[in-house]
C-alpha cells in the first residue's frame, strides 16, 4: 500500500468529504484511524488515515464482489483481515525470482553477506550503581590503576587473569575473567565497540557501561568472512519474493484506485507510484 500512500500530505490544504464510489468515509472513522498513522503534523496524519480507509473500503468492495465478505464487514475485524488475505491470494500473481535475479542481488550486495565476527574475550568488571557518582569516580581510578599493572606486567594476559580473580565483580572472575566466545549483540554496545574495533590484546582505556567500568582483553578476533552464494541463495530468494509480492500488491491497489470514483482526497500520484514501485 506504500505507493498509494506516497502523495505528499503537506501539499494538501483542506480535506473535504471523502467519497468512494458514492460511499462516504465518516469523519469520525478518519479521526479514529489517525492513531495508527503517526506523522509530523495532525494534517498529515489525517490524510494518511483517510488514504488507508479508502484503500480498505476498495478492498472490501472487491472482496464482496468475489463473495469473500459482506459489504458491511467490519474493516477492523478478523473476518475482514481473513477476506483480504484470500483476496490478495486470488488476485495478486505469485512471482518467484529467477536464479539469475537472486545472484544479481547477491553480487550487488556482497557486503551484506558475511559471517559474524567472533572474539575470545576476558574482562574485569568494577561494578558501579548509575546514581552513585562518588563510587563512579573511585572505580574509574581503580580501573586505571589495574590497567597500568597489566600494561607493565611481563606477561599481561597472566596478570589480567590474576587481577580478574581478585577484583572483578562479574561471575566470570572464576574463569580468570573469560567470557568465552562472543559475537555482535552478545554484549552491551560500548563493550562491543571496543571488542570488535579490530585489534587483539589489552584495550587502551577502561570502558564504561551501565554495569560499571570494564577492563577488556581480546585474546582472539575472527573477522567476518564472505559467505558463498549457495549458503545465502534461499534467504535471498525469500527476500526477493516478498519484495515482488509487495510490488504486485501495489499494482493491484493502483488498479482499484484508478477504476474507482474517489473524491475529497488525492489518492494517486502516478509519478511517485512508478518511482516507489521500482524500489
Amino acid at each position: 500500500m506504500s505507493a498509494l500512500l506516497a502523495s505528499d500530505a503537506s501539499d494538501q490544504l483542506f480535506l473535504g468529504p471523502v467519497l468512494v464510489n458514492g460511499r462516504r468515509i465518516p469523519d469520525q472513522e478518519i479521526y479514529a484511524e489517525m492513531q495508527y498513522h503517526p506523522a509530523a503534523t495532525p494534517r498529515e496524519a489525517i490524510y494518511a488515515a483517510a488514504r488507508s480507509l479508502v484503500l480498505a473500503d476498495l478492498l472490501r468492495e472487491r472482496a464482496t464482489e468475489c463473495g469473500l465478505c459482506d459489504s458491511d464487514t467490519d474493516m477492523g475485524g478478523e473476518d475482514f483481515d481473513r477476506a483480504i488475505d484470500q483476496l490478495l491470494e486470488r488476485e495478486v500473481p505469485q512471482l518467484k525470482p529467477t536464479r539469475e535475479q537472486r545472484y544479481d542481488y547477491f553480487a550487488a550486495n556482497r557486503q551484506k553477506f558475511t559471517s559474524q565476527p567472533l572474539a575470545e574475550v576476558r574482562h574485569i568488571l568494577l561494578a558501579v550503581k548509575p546514581d552513585d557518582e562518588g563510587a563512579h569516580e573511585r572505580q574509574q581510578k581503580v580501573a586505571e590503576a589495574l590497567l597500568e599493572q597489566v600494561r607493565n606486567a611481563p606477561d599481561p594476559l597472566l596478570q589480567f587473569a590474576q587481577l580478574a580473580r581478585q577484583h572483578s565483580d562479574c561471575s566470570s572472575r572464576d574463569a580468570d575473567g573469560s567470557l568465552g566466545q562472543v559475537g555482535p549483540g552478545d554484549t552491551v554496545a560500548p563493550f562491543e565497540e571496543v571488542v570488535f574495533a579490530g585489534g587483539t590484546g589489552l584495550a587502551e582505556k577502561p570502558v564504561l557501561t551501565k554495569y560499571g567500568w570494564h577492563l577488556i582483553y581480546v585474546e582472539q578476533l575472527e573477522p567476518g568472512r564472505p559467505l558463498e552464494f549457495s549458503y545465502v541463495e534461499e534467504k535471498i530468494g525469500d527476500y526477493l519474493q516478498e519484495k515482488l509480492r509487495r510490488q504486485m500488491i501495489d499494482v493491484f491497489l493502483t488498479e482499484l484506485v484508478c477504476a474507482a470514483d474517489i473524491s475529497g482526497i488525492d489518492m494517486l500520484d502516478v509519478e511517485r507510484v512508478a518511482e516507489d514501485g521500482g524500489n
